[in-house]
């Protein structure tokens, strides 16, 4: 990402003018600093905001050239089986597949290991790690051996647990440490002493016949080694040696991998047709890592990574008809394709998406392994290494399974439609836009932030991109209006996040979810309309009334630009987007949608460049002048040209092409023309490589197929998530473990809920009560008119996709929840819901808004980071300030389930106008409310009526929104009262008025002054 160095984009700068002047107006150095940033981005290229950092960016020609063709082949053959037809499912993955892992190895290099110390997720990841590996070995080792079991009864093993547990708390409590232990060490501690605990618990509560039962010595082992590594962590950092971490963190995969090698060698489980291949990907991935040899500037082993990427995804293409006619039966040959093919997409995700992804995968490969000896409800028959490796590889059912089926279709062309409208100018116009309607008002700067995130969410669809692209200019504009870096980058990183949830593109999940749910795109869309507005309002409103409290003002007009004007000139940007939502709403597919999006995008800009040749704009006047004949013969021809003769070959090339290959299989019908199309396409690029360059914001041939490149270079960060995906999914599928966990779900709230019930009914029979005359059946009554159930199962829910997110990107959170935990919210839904549709939007789009909201929710929260980075600011607290900014869209999902008027489902026009209106005004009290302020800072009982209010219009019932707004009225209206009473809204003393302080060195600080306690 390139940026003016004196504007906004310089990542991480202080503000070089800060704070406000009393009237809430930036002062004139703020001004200054502020205009150069405008300026800057009037400048900024934005078809360079990818929001993926550590790709390689300095590739030779010849491997430049390598990646464009192979990434022009991809958006080629998703082009061409678009206009034509899709090629039978596992031929059209397996070559997405075998491309964007070929463009994984080409582009991005192995991950520095990091220096210096870890963070607190890193230390309890890794105790989780081992703790939950030990787990797994004691069931292995143990077996079915009687010898490495203790038979004894259940209360002297819990009576040991609790002595030991207990004596480690008290020493705990009483001994201080003389060298503290890191953040690691500290949270490996106490993660290994909170997982210790559950083992035993579990091993307590394990089956018994008449009070006693099997204890495995490794697990009593385990426990106690545990434990005494746990309190090592804690109380005696120093006896682990500093070199102890980096050597694990370096080598330690490898001996996992080299140690499962020989474990299945010498155990005999799985044959050199597995053996050899896994041994030959793990020497090149540690060749690559370790061993530095180049081939014309690119390391030769990330060559070979890439070779046999193809080759793992081109044999299964080429050979797709045969796979489908032997589905179900043993070949070693495909077991050795496949155990490439996993191992690849394994190291593929660590480069691409980290280790977290990686962890899970391969935990739950072992899972699938190691079933019988699993514990309680996770044990299952087991499969064998080539029967794993069979389910998951060949056939639709693992990597080639419905997530990659989503992105090899739909996902890819919403990609080259973002790609296209970033290249017409479409994200320049909604940041202009977002500045003409906003910037001028309380909190502009911050208030620009949200509105140009919310549109730039139709483009990308993804947190990290948005917060990356715009916030390079809103964040540091923000600071200089006054806002704290922290609260300045949550602003960004908290409406980039509401990205994914906003119609048409949303995220990759919100098309997974068409098969997932069996809706239309359209349904999708219709339900998530309400919910994203509410999203965005709230957020609005809690800008607004923070600028409000803290006096911060907007931009000066004269800065801005003009509405009226800027809709006049560029206002015909909007027709693709238009274009997409009329094209959907017709009923079109989302295949086809897109692709009529992406020619009206690029047919309305080539239009207007012929429509606008006869004139350019004077740069000192800025008046249009009449250009010469010649001029304009000479643009037409630059621009026209190219294009003429580029689609001439093509047609050419796809005609004699058909004529020579007919009666061939359709499938390599298709790879024959992509590679001749992008043979052509390039030679017709270099052909008229002169006349490369066009003007700002215009298409021409060279910028076209350039714009193809960035949707494939775009869409690898989902190719690898949704291929890692789909081998959890596949496990899931092949061990029953959804149904397994769903059952467990539904148990535990049904625990709950009868344990409440009986409370409530002991509770109204007591003495105290016996006047109300409740019956036997009061507890049940409530528990059941409350739906207790149902919010159990949400919250676990909830609980379960912020856990995910802290590692797992978007996509792949929503493939595992979404067969975890929502069968589990559809089963309670049962009979309060007519419709099974509106049941199954329910569940999963509060399990995908949830997975959403992980960027933004400490510890690890992605948008938050890549916020902190541009802002400079602490990211656990740009988190913790997201968090707050966006603490309504925490209640929305539970809003929209209990109340599913929300998701226009079970409406008409009237009830869905009124749910509309009740759901904003809902969201926004709900919002007003955790703010705390509306001309002044409000006392707890009116922000908790100004909440229940909120919540009390969300809900369905006419009665419930006529309290609602009672109260609303109520609280709002005698505030407004006492404004006028009292001559005026009350600011944060001394807050608003504070300047920016110039350090002697010369760096400024902006003014801490948002955010802060109400």
């Amino acid at each position: 990402m390139t940026t003016d160095p004196k504007g906004a984009g310089d990542a991480g700068a202080a503000a070089t003018a800060g704070g406000t002047s009393a009237g809430g107006v930036p002062d004139p150095r703020a001004l200054e600093e502020l205009e150069r940033d405008l300026e800057a981005l009037e400048k900024h290229d934005f078809t360079e905001d990818t929001g993926v950092e550590g790709v390689r960016a300095d590739l030779r020609a010849v491997w430049r050239w390598g990646v464009f063709a192979v990434a022009l082949a991809l958006a080629v053959f998703h082009l061409w089986t678009a206009f034509t037809q899709t090629l039978p499912p596992l031929q059209q993955r397996s070559f997405h597949l075998a491309l964007g892992l070929g463009l994984v190895f080409l582009l991005y290099p192995v991950k520095p290991r990091h220096e210096g110390p870890h963070g607190p997720f890193y230390g309890a990841s890794m105790a989780f790690g081992v703790l939950l590996s030990g787990y797994i070995g004691v069931g292995v080792f143990s077996g079915a051996d009687t010898s490495m079991y203790l038979y004894l009864p259940q209360w002297v093993f819990a009576l040991v647990a609790v002595a030991l547990f207990g004596a480690v708390g008290v020493f705990l409590w009483r001994t201080r440490t003389g060298a503290d232990p890191s953040r690691a060490q500290r949270w490996a501690g106490w993660t290994l002493l909170v997982g210790t605990a559950l083992i035993a618990l579990d091993l307590v509560t394990s089956e018994s016949g008449g009070g006693f039962f099997f204890l495995p010595i490794l697990g009593l082992v385990l426990v106690v080694v545990a434990v005494a590594a746990a309190v090592a962590l804690l109380r005696f950092p120093s006896s682990f040696p500093v070199w102890l971490w980096p050597v694990v963190t370096r080598w330690g995969l490898t001996t996992v991998g080299a140690v499962a090698l020989v474990y299945m060698w010498l155990a005999g489980v799985a044959e050199w047709n597995v053996l050899g291949p896994a041994l030959v990907v793990l020497v090149v991935v540690q060749a690559a890592r370790h061993i530095p040899l180049n081939l014309w500037g690119m390391p030769l082993f990330d060559v070979v990574l890439a070779g046999l990427g193809l080759f793992a995804g081109l044999y299964m293409f080429v050979n797709y008809e045969e796979i489908t006619r032997s589905v179900g039966i043993y070949n070693p040959t495909y077991v050795t394709v496949g155990t490439i093919g996993l191992l690849l997409i394994l190291v593929a995700a660590s480069r691409v998406l980290g280790p977290a992804l990686v962890v899970l995968a391969g935990a739950m490969i072992a899972f699938a392994y190691f079933g019988q000896s699993m514990p309680g409800f996770l044990r299952h028959r087991g499969s064998s290494v080539d029967q794993i490796v069979t389910n998951l590889y060949v056939g639709t059912e693992g990597v080639f399974g419905t997530p990659l089926g989503i992105s090899a279709t739909f996902i890819f062309l919403f990609m080259i439609f973002a790609a296209m409208l970033q290249r017409t100018g479409m994200e320049r116009f909604f940041t202009d836009l977002a500045l003409g309607a906003t910037g001028s008002s309380v909190g502009g700067t911050a208030k620009v932030g949200i509105v140009t995130s919310a549109f730039s969410g139709t483009i990308t669809g993804s947190s990290v991109a948005n917060t990356v692209s715009n916030g390079a200019f809103t964040i540091p504009m923000m600071k200089k209006s006054g806002y704290k870096p922290e609260y300045a980058g949550a602003v960004e990183a908290a409406s980039s996040t509401g990205g994914q949830i906003m119609p048409p593109i949303m995220g990759a999940g919100a098309f997974i979810m068409i098969e997932f749910t069996g809706a239309t795109y359209q349904q999708i869309l219709t339900a998530a309309a309400i919910p994203a507005v509410m999203f965005f309002v709230s957020q609005y409103v809690v800008v607004h009334f923070d600028a409000k409290r803290l006096g911060i003002g907007g931009l000066p007009k004269h800065m801005l630009p003009n509405l009226r004007r800027l809709m006049i000139t560029r206002g015909y940007l909007i027709a693709p987007v238009v274009a997409i939502f009329a094209l959907l709403s017709m009923g079109f597919s989302p295949m086809f949608s897109a692709m009529g999006a992406v020619v009206t995008t690029v047919a309305i800009n080539v239009l207007t460049q012929y429509i606008l040749m006869p004139w350019r704009r004077d740069e000192e006047t800025g008046e249009l002048k009449t250009r010469s004949g010649r001029d304009i013969t000479s643009s037409a021809v630059r621009l026209s040209l190219p294009i003429i003769v580029a689609a001439v070959a093509a047609t050419v090339l796809v005609m004699v092409g058909q004529w020579v290959m007919a009666g061939m299989d359709r499938g390599m019908v298709a790879l024959a023309t992509t590679l001749l199309l992008t043979l052509a396409g390039i030679a017709v690029a270099v052909a008229f490589g002169r006349w490369r360059e066009s003007g700002e914001d215009q298409l021409n041939l060279h910028s076209f197929l350039d714009g193809l490149v960035g949707a494939a270079r775009l869409a690898i960060p989902i190719i690898v998530a949704c291929a890692s995906a789909g081998v959890i999914a596949g496990v899931i599928t092949t061990t029953d473990l959804g149904l397994k966990l769903s059952d467990g779900l539904l148990g535990i709230a049904e625990s709950i809920s009868s344990g409440l019930a009986s409370l409530l009914t002991a509770v109204a029979a007591s003495p105290v009560l016996a006047w109300t005359g409740a019956g036997a059946d009061f507890g049940a009554t409530a528990v059941g008119t409350l739906r207790v159930d149902l919010f159990l199962i949400l919250f676990m829910s909830m609980i379960a996709c912020l856990i995910l997110g802290i590692g797992l990107p978007t996509t792949a959170n929503y493939v595992i929840t979404a067969t975890l935990a929502a069968p589990a919210i559809v089963a309670v839904l049962q009979g309060s819901v007519d419709e099974r549709l509106a049941m199954l939007l329910m569940a999963h789009l509060f399990v995908y808004y949830f997975g959403v909201l992980a960027d933004i929710t400490p510890p690890v929260c992605l948008a938050a980071y890549a916020a902190s980075g541009i802002s400079g600011g602490d990211p656990i607290r740009t988190g913790f300030y997201s968090v707050r900014i966006a603490i309504a869209a925490f209640v929305m999902p539970y809003m929209f389930v209990f109340s599913p008027e929300l998701l226009l489902q079970e409406v008409n026009w009237l009830t869905g106008t009124i749910a509309a209106i009740t759901g904003v005004a809902g969201a926004v009290m709900v919002a007003l409310g955790l703010v705390g302020y509306v001309d002044r800072p409000l006392a707890w009982y009116k922000r908790v009526g100004l909440i229940v209010g909120g919540l009390l219009l969300v809900s369905g019932s006419l009665v419930a929104n006529a309290v609602g707004l009672v109260l609303i009225v109520a609280v709002l209206g005698y505030e407004k009262l006492r404004t006028r009473r009292e001559g005026g809204p009350k600011t944060v003393p001394g807050v608003d008025s504070v300047p920016a302080k110039v350090k002697a060195n010369g760096d400024d600080r902006s003014v801490e002054s948002a955010g802060g306690d109400d």
